[in-house]
């Protein structure tokens, strides 16, 4: 998979590896794997709570998180100045 023009591994994550994840587009949180159905993981937050993600959605470090966050956000928001327009 390339994203961004980077190359990103999507390998299988073993249950018990703590990762991140990304809650409500910006908040970067620890969870706990708890099993693995094809490209579904559980996903077991600190609080007890749990929720059912794909691979893609789930990150190895919280750097990696945050880049997700810094990168959909760049994107999605851009200034634009009224004077701009039929220009």
């Amino acid at each position: 998979l390339v994203l961004g023009g980077e190359r990103m591994v999507l390998e299988r994550l073993k249950v018990g590896t703590h990762v991140f994840i990304i809650e409500s587009n910006r908040i970067a949180t620890e969870v706990t794997i708890t099993a693995r159905r094809g490209n579904f993981y559980t996903l077991k937050f600190q609080n007890g709570g749990a929720i059912q993600l794909r691979r893609n959605r789930i990150f190895l470090s919280k750097e990696d998180a945050e880049k997700s966050i810094l990168r959909k956000t760049a994107s999605k928001y851009s200034i634009h100045s009224p004077y701009d327009h039929g220009m």
